[in-house]
């Protein structure tokens, strides 16, 4: 086990260092996903210009939403990213070499391709979360839970990636549209979810729990609700999304055929 996590540091070090070689490539990634995440932001300016809360939640806490969901996104992007070749990697028969390495696949092809720009998200998101609360005079117990709800997105984030990605064991193509879905649906999580109708709330709280990391955490800090169940709902909505995730690697990669070149 000690081996493998070896290995599995080694693989992103290597392929970090390699990024950031092109120092451009990393000021104009950072510089784009921080101006994107502001974009976001100046929508909620303007909607809160023409009402004072949404559904009761005031601008400062779905600030602290949007800097949850954006922490989130950058861990994912750059921990687990390299989940959006994998389309491709089936196509052009480039999974093989996956299977002689001694270690498990899923983690060593998530880990091995890094994004630059996710570095822009998280230190936007942070920023956000931090600055929420610091307006609201939050105590420090909610500072402290902070980097873990955002660590319990990026795996509920990533575990929906895996799912949704293994459908091109089934539906080859050299494309990753199906990704997009869990991606739409993790920036309508930045909301908050009493906002959308009754079938979206289910499906952001059960059957893709994005609103376990941002929502309910929210609604605790803020003080809607009591239960310490909206503090645990993050860690255990990761731990199934993550066996979940596994389950349906496990289920294409058995369907896997080489293309034989």
């Amino acid at each position: 086990m000690g081996d493998r996590f070896q290995v599995y540091a080694m693989t992103f070090k290597a392929s970090l260092q390699a990024k950031l070689e092109y120092k451009l490539d990393f000021v104009i990634g950072l510089i784009t996903s921080t101006m994107l995440q502001l974009a976001a932001l100046g929508f909620l300016w303007v909607v809160f210009h023409q009402a004072s809360t949404l559904r009761g939640w005031t601008q400062p806490q779905v600030v602290f939403l949007f800097g949850l969901t954006a922490t989130a996104l950058g861990m994912s992007e750059l921990f687990f990213n390299h989940i959006w070749m994998l389309p491709y990697y089936i196509v052009m028969g480039d999974l093989d070499r996956l299977m002689v390495y001694p270690v498990r696949s899923l983690p060593f092809l998530l880990i091995s391709r890094p994004e630059l720009h996710s570095f822009g998200n998280m230190a936007t998101g942070l920023v956000l979360a931090y600055a929420s609360l610091w307006k609201l005079h939050m105590p420090w117990v909610d500072w402290l839970l902070v980097p873990l709800w955002a660590a319990c997105g990026s795996l509920i984030y990533t575990a929906s990636l895996v799912v949704f990605s293994s459908l091109s064991f089934k539906f080859i193509g050299p494309f990753s549209y199906s990704l997009m879905i869990p991606h739409a649906l993790l920036q309508a999580s930045r909301y908050p979810l009493s906002i959308y109708p009754q079938w979206v709330h289910y499906t952001l709280l059960v059957l893709v729990p994005f609103g376990t990391f941002n929502y309910l955490p929210g609604n605790w800090v803020f003080g809607n609700l009591l239960s310490p169940w909206a503090v645990l709902a993050a860690p255990l909505a990761a731990l199934g999304s993550l066996a979940a995730a596994q389950w349906f690697w496990d289920r294409g990669l058995a369907q896997y055929q080489s293309t034989g070149s």
